[in-house]
């Protein structure tokens, strides 16, 4: 379930998602801002309205009760006097009850002559007037000794105003009275419709231009997420194209290779069974043919020389075109015959990995194959070269889908700069072999340090060439 709803929220546009989550959280603001606007406005007008009733009541109970700065009760005198106040007259039908309270929470006079001479609990209200506040609520009639009042039916204000001694200002008693508030009702009831009306539609506006804005910016990602949804398929169609174009390359160039070096090993074979042949052959025929002089012995000799000079040479340029058939071996006894042949012609005793004999036939194509051998053909010479004395190493291992080989030496090194340049010799060199890699999607990594030997290491991929 809930995977489902994530999956609808995530399809929903981003002024959808504003609608639904900006909706929830304004509403929860305006109710809280509602909320706190209606009641700081209902209690200014209550606190307001209550300022002016005790002003007007004080003018009357405060003279009466002065007595009180030195009694804790109030005379018949003084009683009939309130009594007369509130009873048949304009201020009686607005004040419909009046509590005179002592600090200890003892009512000394009362309307409602049943809660005279009790005590109660101090209200908060109370105790605040006590502090020289004057203090009011309305329609909160839950005390004990409001039970009168609250039975009478209409809504009251009730008010707590701190009566004062003239001479020293010092506060003799609390007067709580209870006005009739239907007026202040309606007044408040108003109050908090304006209030409500006020925040809902500020609310409401700022909603409103907020969703428009976030609409308008959800329309512009939507038509830039749609231009780069068509680039990005354009790109990946491209990408396709260019990378079934670099394979078509790799193909062409794999073929031409191998086309190469099949043409060069017929021609180094040909070499051979042909041109050495017939100079052999004339050689050994040479002196049968000159005269048996000391003139003829020495052109004879001479004869001889030059074609078997020739002969050597055309037997080095057959055996460095000529490789093995590399089509019908698999890579590791390409391995094992490419460090055979080097030991064979230089008489050294380079180590052929055990572990390769172990291994069986990866997928590499037919110029893969010849670069490894021509790798190791090229890097055991560079060894010898540069490094006579020290003892080269051969390694390998599959890394990632790809064949690595690696030739190491702890010789002096070399400068790789000048051995990545063409030969004058024609020979392929370490340049020749990195162009060779590089064309069938391959590397060729040189690591050289002067004390600490050479690492050449040969990557490919398994792909058929």
């Amino acid at each position: 379930m809930k995977t489902q709803y994530k999956l609808l929220w995530e399809d929903l546009s981003l002024s959808k998602k504003y609608l639904f989550a900006g909706g929830i959280v304004m509403l929860l603001a305006m109710l809280f801002i509602g909320s706190w606007v209606s009641k700081r406005i209902e209690d200014a007008v209550v606190h307001n309205s209550a300022a002016t009733v005790a002003l007007y009541m004080e003018s009357f109970i405060a003279p009466l009760s002065q007595e009180l700065a030195s009694s804790d009760k109030l005379t018949d005198d003084v009683r009939m006097e309130l009594s007369k106040i509130f009873n048949g007259t304009s201020v009686g039908e607005r004040v419909v009850s009046v509590k005179i309270w002592k600090k200890n929470g003892q009512v000394i006079y009362a309307s409602n002559e049943d809660i005279e001479g009790k005590t109660f609990t101090p209200s908060e209200n109370l105790i605040n007037a006590w502090e020289g506040n004057i203090s009011a609520s309305f329609e909160s009639l839950t005390g004990e000794e409001n039970q009168h009042e609250a039975s009478l039916g209409f809504p009251l204000l009730e008010v707590y105003s701190p009566i004062t001694e003239f001479w020293t200002g010092q506060i003799i008693a609390v007067v709580e009275f209870y006005e009739r508030a239907d007026e202040l009702e309606v007044a408040l009831v108003r109050a908090r419709w304006s209030s409500w009306m006020v925040v809902g539609l500020s609310f409401s506006i700022s909603g409103i231009l907020l969703f428009k804005i976030v609409h308008a910016g959800d329309s512009t990602i939507q038509q830039q997420k749609k231009m780069l949804v068509k680039q990005l398929k354009s790109s990946q169609i491209i990408a396709k194209q260019n990378e079934f174009l670099k394979q078509r390359v790799i193909d062409a160039s794999s073929r031409a290779t191998a086309q190469s070096d099949r043409a060069l090993r017929q021609i180094g074979s040909e070499l051979h069974d042909g041109p050495a042949q017939y100079i052999s052959l004339a050689a050994l025929r040479l002196e049968t043919v000159l005269p048996k002089s000391k003139e003829g012995t020495a052109d004879a000799e001479d004869i001889k020389h030059a074609l078997n000079t020739a002969l050597t040479e055309i037997r080095t340029i057959s055996r460095g075109l000529a490789v093995p058939d590399l089509d019908n071996l698999d890579v590791f006894s390409i391995i094992k015959r490419a460090i055979s042949d080097h030991n064979k012609h230089n008489h050294q005793s380079t180590n052929i990995p055990k572990k390769i004999l172990k291994q069986k036939h990866c997928g590499l194509g037919y110029s893969a194959k010849l670069c490894v051998y021509r790798f190791i053909q090229e890097g055991l010479s560079n060894a010898l070269k540069h490094a006579p004395s020290s003892e080269a190493k051969v390694n390998y291992q599959i890394v990632n889908d790809s064949f690595v080989v690696t030739i190491s030496d702890n010789g002096p090194g070399f400068n790789v700069k000048e051995a990545l340049t063409l030969r004058e010799d024609g020979g392929q060199g370490l340049i020749g072999l990195k162009d060779r890699a590089e064309s069938i999607a391959g590397n060729v990594d040189i690591q050289n340090s002067n004390g600490t030997g050479t690492r050449l290491t040969l990557t490919l991929p398994f792909q058929k060439g």
